[in-house]
């Protein structure tokens, strides 16, 4: 019977894994649709000439930076890749770079060099 019971709680142990696992994988997915969502708008603007973000996507993408970061998003820090800027080409910049994070979040064994890259450096 002890057997039994040591089945069924590692079977319950790996339905939990595996939600787990799952819930963040959608968490992930819907982090990176939403940096898609602010990247699209930030391509119209810059499409239409416009140099400035505005302060309504300004603030969408410090939240989607926190919550990849886990902190909050710097605006003073020279120093950190990942600040909030107030021009539209190196705000899409950095939401790349917070993309690309998350990407490797959600699949930690993804590529990450050019195989073109690798070739010249071999």
């Amino acid at each position: 019977m002890a057997q039994i019971a040591d089945v069924n709680r590692e079977i319950e142990i790996s339905d939990q894994v595996r939600r787990s696992r799952r819930s963040e994988t959608e968490r992930l997915t819907s982090i990176i649709r939403a940096i898609d969502e602010l990247m699209f708008s930030l391509e119209e603007l810059n499409l239409q000439g416009i140099d400035r973000v505005p302060a309504r996507l300004r603030e969408r993408a410090g939240a989607l930076i926190e919550l990849v970061l886990a902190r909050p998003a710097p605006v003073e820090a020279r120093s950190d890749p990942f600040r909030i800027r107030y021009r539209v080409v190196p705000m899409m910049d950095v939401l790349f770079e917070v993309q690309d994070r998350v990407l490797r979040l959600r699949n930690p064994i993804r590529i990450t060099e050019d195989p073109e890259d690798q070739q010249e450096s071999a």
